[in-house]
């Protein structure tokens, strides 16, 4: 009973990755991502996202935090620079397992962009409990509150990270292309994602002397263009198929060009498209 009760869904599935393969046989087979950018206009926004998000992700300081953690710990005035790494992992951990769990039923876009919103406010946290430590060290001063709420606010840095911004732009970037175009854009989206993680990884001392105590904000600014861009140009996946997808994706450009939502070709009509649930 419960095998026939799947059933139609996964007969679905298969059309559904059926079409995909002839849309692609039918385009010419795989192309490399320039190719994509010049030769497909519908899929400029979606790579645009997927690259927006590979920034992001590396961009909002989070491999700042783990490379450099030790070195933070002790500056924020742990007795244990190394049990604060630790916490900061096993903290790590418990989040991705918790972000698993909700993926599905709270959905990608939401998460994407709780744990954004929440990572610029831990930033903007992490910045003021910085400064107050500067101003209390210039006067001689040794405050422990200081010294916990930016341990506590690093660790708020590292939960909302793995809420949505750490699993999820892995999780949209495969369901945004078509299978003609998924394989060469995802090539380009992580190759984008470690240029980003060097530089941060290579940058961020250099960045830490020149910055002192202000040396979140340029995370923060990162954070909040990508939660800008994220509530304008980031549709829900969860539940909706390929074409439905670069559908919302059609729309959204045709709003931020203000030209009319159906583009020559669409083939599927916005009031087709499923909502998706919750």
């Amino acid at each position: 009973a419960e095998l026939a009760a799947v059933a139609p869904a996964v007969e679905a599935e298969l059309a559904a990755l059926e079409q995909e393969l002839g849309a692609g046989a039918g385009g010419g087979g795989r192309r490399g991502v320039l190719l994509l950018w010049r030769d497909s206009p519908s899929l400029r926004l979606p790579l645009l996202n997927a690259a927006a998000m590979m920034v992001g992700q590396q961009l909002s300081g989070i491999n700042a935090v783990f490379y450099y953690s030790t070195t933070f710990f002790s500056s924020a005035g742990l007795d244990s620079p190394v049990a604060g790494t630790l916490l900061a992992s096993a903290v790590n951990v418990l989040a991705m397992l918790a972000s698993s769990a909700m993926m599905e039923c709270a959905g990608r876009r939401r998460l994407l962009l709780v744990g954004i919103g929440g990572m610029f406010l831990s930033s903007v946290g992490v910045t003021a409990a910085l400064i107050g430590k500067a101003r209390a060290s210039a006067h001689h001063e040794d405050d422990w509150s200081l010294n916990w709420l930016s341990v506590s606010f690093v660790l708020c840095f590292v939960i909302a990270f793995e809420l949505g911004p750490g699993p999820i732009p892995w999780q949209i970037g495969a369901e945004i292309f078509p299978e003609h175009a998924r394989a060469a854009a995802m090539s380009a989206a992580a190759a984008l994602n470690w240029v980003c993680n060097a530089a941060v990884g290579l940058g961020f001392p250099a960045m830490s002397s020149a910055l002192g105590s202000l040396v979140f904000l340029p995370f923060a600014a990162v954070l909040l263009l990508w939660l800008l861009f994220t509530a304008r140009f980031t549709p829900e996946t969860r539940g909706r198929s390929v074409d439905e997808i670069q559908v919302e994706f059609r729309r959204l450009a045709a709003l931020g060009s203000r030209k009319p939502a159906r583009a020559e070709g669409d083939g599927v009509p916005l009031s087709s498209i499923r909502q998706p649930q919750g």
